[in-house]
């Protein structure tokens, strides 16, 4: 083995973790009449400059080393090997001390941890992040005495989503058994992409780890009059108005070629339907609208209402004042806008009354995500609900995520639960009926009693939650946490400013990221709690 030179620059020398090829086949015989041999050893070390940002120092200089097994080969780096001529890189089970960021940059493992539980606890965004490290941990005392001649000293929000997404990869293959292989010609962003989606792929349904969660607080076992034991699983339904940048298009769940992009490759033609959303026409070059002047002077007034001087004369004058009256933006972050049109057309009102239009300037956003979360406040599943929260969408969800009738909870709470049973009860497939009937389906407590009328004859027949005495304790108690999903979207809603740019690979990975690792946080709150939190056997509820 040609000798790794000992006079390195840099505080940091990071090789591979072997010294001989992984491969079996690839040995080297000390002896051929008897057979002996040993592995083949590496050789032929190249060396790169690279940036390490650590968490006790700052950033620090260093070189990695990588090492060629010439038998097969196979070129091994800190972090992964790859063949020659090979398409894809093939990463160490074990997850390395400093993750490979970019060529050139590592973040050690502890900065890594340090971002997750400042993510996971406080919301911070990966701006923010690198902020605090430039600014706290980076140590730029002697940074003048580093060699001129480094790449980078300070970390960017692209540095530390490439380190977390790689890390958070590399964790879950380890914990998964799984050896994670990324492509090897593709810069970071595009390398990591496949990773991710293969992950989110496995998180979907019933991909969550604690998917199979029981404790006390979400699962009751009675005995009956026989002696057989029974088990009430209470789940509790909700959605949440945070989103991503979607497809224009009404329920499309396609991906975007960009964030900023309004349509799909699919929908793309839409681009050059004028923006009303009751008008067909093709638009004019340059505008956004048709030649219909009533269409193009609401396109006008949408530029100008975008514009500082017209955001400050507004806000200055009486609310209406300074807009066509009518004119709304919607709440989750639309670019929709709805004018009378008699306002900006014409002085007086016909007989016919005022005729309103709607038109859609910017991107649509993914309407809410759905959060499956048991009684004990373990989130069970999410969902991406693109259009609305309709009953229908609401029952598609709930029979992905539990795919069996003996996975489905026993108790499924949910605030619309009315409308899922008139939904269920008027489809003339009597499937999705029997499939639900072993569930009580209870609106929950809160929005039983402040949001469904005395009047709503059906709701008050099949969704009282005190017409099920397995709901009441024998001290007249409510048995379940009907709230608890109302509790979890407080904790979830606050990614909205994280998120809101994502696109949607990352999107679905970071939010799942987040909820995998606060139900490992609540697992061991009720641990301590002595509510004695355990898994049922997959198999079972699966079988």
């Amino acid at each position: 083995m040609e000798p790794v030179p000992l006079i390195l620059s840099g505080f940091h020398c990071l090789l591979p973790p072997t010294r001989t090829c992984l491969d079996p086949k690839c040995v080297q015989y000390t002896n051929h009449q008897q057979g002996a041999s040993r592995p083949q050893e590496l050789s032929d070390p190249r060396s790169t400059k690279v940036t390490i940002f650590s968490r006790d120092y700052g950033p620090l200089p260093g070189t990695r080393i990588s090492l060629y097994c010439r038998r097969c080969h196979t070129r091994y780096h800190h972090n992964y090997y790859i063949h020659d001529g090979a398409s894809r890189r093939t990463y160490y089970l074990t997850p390395p001390h400093y993750i490979h960021a970019t060529d050139t940059v590592f973040v050690d493992k502890g900065t890594c941890e340090m971002f997750t539980a400042m993510m996971l606890n406080a919301w911070t965004s990966a701006g923010n992040c690198a902020q605090v490290y430039n600014t706290s941990i980076a140590n730029t005392e002697f940074q003048h005495l580093l060699p001129a001649r480094w790449l980078r000293l300070k970390l960017d929000v692209e540095l530390v989503w490439n380190a977390l997404f790689l890390y958070w990869l590399l964790e879950d293959s380890l914990e998964n058994g799984i050896t994670l292989e990324l492509e090897q010609k593709a810069n970071h962003t595009i390398r990591l992409s496949k990773g991710l989606k293969e992950r989110n792929k496995r998180f979907a349904g019933t991909g969550q780890p604690e998917w199979n969660h029981a404790c006390d607080s979400c699962c009751w076992l009675s005995k009956d009059k026989d002696g057989v034991v029974g088990a009430v699983r209470s789940v509790v339904i909700d959605g949440i108005s945070i989103g991503r940048p979607c497809c224009g298009h009404h329920d499309c769940p396609n991906p975007l070629p960009s964030v900023k992009s309004r349509f799909c490759y699919e929908h793309d033609h839409l681009n050059r339907r004028c923006c009303v959303t009751t008008c067909s026409a093709q638009v004019e070059r340059g505008f956004q609208t048709c030649s219909n002047p009533i269409h193009r002077k609401l396109e006008t007034w949408v530029h100008e209402q975008n514009k500082a001087m017209f955001q400050l004369k507004r806000r200055s004058a009486k609310a209406g004042a300074g807009a066509p009256q009518g004119a709304v933006e919607e709440e989750d972050g639309e670019d929709e806008f709805e004018i009378d049109i008699i306002d900006i057309h014409c002085e007086g009102k016909p007989e016919a009354g005022n005729c309103k239009v709607k038109a859609r300037f910017g991107r649509r956003r993914t309407h809410n995500e759905e959060l499956a979360v048991y009684s004990c406040g373990i989130i069970v599943g999410r969902a991406t609900f693109y259009g609305s929260e309709a009953p229908n969408g609401v029952k598609l969800f709930l029979k992905g995520l539990f795919p069996t009738k003996r996975s489905l909870p026993q108790v499924i709470w949910h605030d619309n639960n009315c409308k899922i049973q008139a939904v269920l009860c008027a489809d003339s497939d009597p499937t999705d009926l029997k499939y639900f009937e072993g569930s009580a389906m209870p609106v929950d407590v809160f929005h039983f009693k402040s949001k469904h009328k005395e009047s709503d004859t059906a709701c008050n027949e099949h969704c009282n939650p005190a017409d099920w005495d397995e709901l009441i304790t024998e001290d007249g108690k409510w048995r379940f946490n009907s709230s608890a999903a109302e509790q979890a979207n407080v904790w979830f809603g606050r990614y909205l400013p994280i998120v809101r740019e994502m696109e949607a690979t990352r999107y679905n990975f970071f939010l799942d990221e987040m909820i995998k690792r606060r139900n490992r946080a609540t697992v061991r709150e009720l641990r301590i709690k002595e509510k004695s939190p355990y898994s049922i056997p997959r198999s079972s509820l699966l079988g």
